[in-house]
């Protein structure tokens, strides 16, 4: 399309935005600097990339008003770039749209499916099901009984959500997603282990992104939550009765053990590992590989093993690379203090 209609799409979706060069150029796909052609358009935000800039033979650059001078480009002037790329690139790359259902997908009669939604080769749909407007439930995805989904919500492939499961509108799941699993419950009689049922349900909310192979664990008696607008990366996992608090991030490959509550706007870089029946402040960031065994009361930035603030994790780090001369130097003043002693009593 024309790079004066993304403009006009820009405005559209509620972005100021201000074209300087030439608006007739034709752009059919998004670019870094470095990859660029005259028909991409690229966003620049970083200064240390300001070598790409000034090679960069794209058509077009989302670039801050600010760093305008930078270049001769054709420039769209925002205020964050790289949501204004985000958003041109939704533009450029349309998800599948169509409706109806391929003859190969198994639904129950019960099941409520919008006309406008799409439901591909080998889905399952269950009992009193209901898929909302505009959904894509993709190949070989299970949607199990009375579960809920919202409008707008794509299942891409090999997607499973349980029964009673609800996920609500414009979220995205990753093919292999587990939503609603049985929770790690079991009693123990006499070195035995009895299953407990888990009765609760997952709730999801909107615009959440889950991805590759993620899975999160139904509640056992309560439900297990992710509020609106939260993204969790491939290969998580949430256990039952977990609360995730809105706006939250959550790394591959980070565990969250049962019944822990996360406030609203936490990160969670790769690899964190959270304890059971603890509380998480709003706003608190995790680096990867922490440890977080206890209730965090305060917002702010932790790291390593258990987890403790930041810049005091820091500190020890550096200390602890000291720790062999430090080691030494303590066995060199007792052997010190050794003879002294001897040399007093011998006086």
């Amino acid at each position: 399309m024309k790079l004066k209609d993304i403009v006009n799409y820009l405005i559209e979706e509620g972005i100021d935005v201000e074209l300087k060069g030439d608006g007739s150029i034709h752009i059919d796909q998004v670019s870094g600097l470095v990859e660029a052609q005259q028909n991409h358009i690229s966003f620049f935000s970083d200064l240390k990339r300001s070598h790409e800039l000034e090679q960069t033979s794209a058509g077009a650059v989302l670039i801050n008003s600010k760093f305008e001078t930078l270049t001769s480009r054709t420039c769209l002037l925002v205020e964050n770039p790289y949501f204004a790329f985000a958003k041109v690139s939704q533009l450029l790359n349309p998800e599948h749209t169509a409706a109806g259902i391929h003859p190969s997908a198994v639904i129950d009669e019960s099941a409520k499916i919008s006309t406008t939604a799409w439901i591909g080769e080998n889905v399952v749909i269950g009992k009193g099901v209901t898929i909302g407007d505009d959904c894509y439930i993709g190949p070989g995805s299970v949607v199990l009984d009375h579960s809920v989904i919202g409008k707008k919500t794509r299942l891409v492939a090999n997607v499973t959500v349980m029964d009673n499961c609800i996920i609500g509108d414009e979220a995205y799941l990753d093919p292999g997603c587990v939503i609603g699993g049985q929770g790690f419950g079991f009693a123990n009689e006499q070195g035995e282990w009895h299953k407990i049922p888990q009765i609760g349900r997952v709730v999801i909310g909107d615009r959440v992104f889950i991805g590759v192979n993620a899975n999160i664990h139904r509640g056992a008696i309560n439900d297990t939550v992710i509020e609106s607008n939260c993204i969790i990366d491939s290969l998580v996992h949430i256990a039952h009765n977990v609360s995730i608090g809105y706006g939250s991030a959550i790394a591959s490959q980070v565990g969250f053990a049962g019944s822990t509550t996360v406030g609203k706007y936490c990160v969670f870089a790769g690899q964190a590992g959270i304890n059971g029946h603890i509380s998480i402040a709003d706003k608190s960031y995790f680096a990867a590989k922490s440890g977080v065994t206890h209730t965090i009361k305060e917002a702010g930035s932790y790291s390593g093993f258990p987890a403790i603030p930041t810049a005091e994790w820091q500190k020890n780090m550096v200390r602890s690379k000291g720790l062999n001369k430090m080691a030494q130097k303590i066995k060199y003043l007792e052997k010190e203090l050794q003879e002294l002693k001897s040399n007093l009593e011998n006086n």
